[in-house]
């Protein structure tokens, strides 16, 4: 078995990034594809060089050392202390990340025809955001938008490494790390000491039917099978902190 090593991302590794981001939400796509103009994996390949090229974005990546191939990566930012407006809470956006970007003129433009249904499920997100800026308080912090590996590496630790990465600078220079995590992935995040501020689950099933029903009713095909293949489908995405160790 190969050795990972980790190290910077480089604009050359926009590519594999995609394609390992692609394949660790490959149970989805249908789903969140649905809402979208473009095709999933088509917005991940055109995002990912410029979120390499955004000089906030801190990206690591984890690679094959025999294949030379991207098989994790990990994007943060440093968020500079500010003031918390009550008025308007609105938490980081990750370009990388289709089910966290609001609709808009952009890559992840949502169709004319679900853009209002968009809204309500965009909801919840808007819920932990609120969650998460209450707890950051304006002080200065690491968001970590995405923790990725692919599947045939993982349960390999690789995570681990690449969240100890971050967790080391968050302990250097004493500021919190804050993450909104899936049911998959709860358990590293625990082990490596976040704590949950908050808990949000998905019924894909039901918003599913909802995209049918709406599209039913304007005479739109091509989701018809949708309910039936997430039935039972569902997601959990909780709001995660870890508060740095005293050096």
């Amino acid at each position: 078995m190969a050795s990972v090593k980790l190290r910077p991302a480089q604009p050359a590794d926009a590519a594999g990034i995609a394609n390992t981001h692609y394949r660790a939400l490959d149970r989805y796509h249908e789903f969140y594809g649905a809402f979208f103009v473009l095709d999933p994996k088509e917005i991940l390949e055109k995002s990912t060089p410029v979120a390499l090229e955004k000089p906030e974005n801190i990206i690591l990546v984890a690679v094959d050392e025999e294949s030379s191939g991207v098989v994790g990566i990990v994007k943060y930012t440093i968020e500079a202390e500010k003031v918390v407006s009550t008025a308007t809470v609105e938490g980081p956006a990750s370009v990388e990340d289709p089910a966290s970007v609001p609709a808009g003129p952009s890559l992840t433009a949502v169709k004319e025809h679900l853009k209002e249904l968009w809204t309500e499920f965009g909801r919840r997100r808007d819920e932990m955001d609120e969650c998460y800026e209450r707890a950051a308080d304006g002080k200065r912090h690491i968001y970590i938008h995405t923790l990725m590996i692919n599947p045939d590496y993982q349960r390999r630790g690789i995570g681990g490494k690449l969240l100890a990465e971050v967790l080391k600078q968050s302990d250097k220079e004493a500021i919190p790390v804050f993450l909104a995590s899936t049911a998959e992935s709860i358990g590293l995040y625990s082990r490596m000491g976040f704590e949950s501020l908050g808990t949000w689950p998905i019924d894909n099933e039901y918003w599913a039917g909802r995209i049918v029903g709406l599209e039913r009713e304007l005479g739109i095909a091509g989701h018809e099978g949708l309910q039936e293949t997430f039935k039972g489908v569902g997601e959990v995405e909780d709001v995660m902190v870890r508060w740095p160790k005293k050096q």
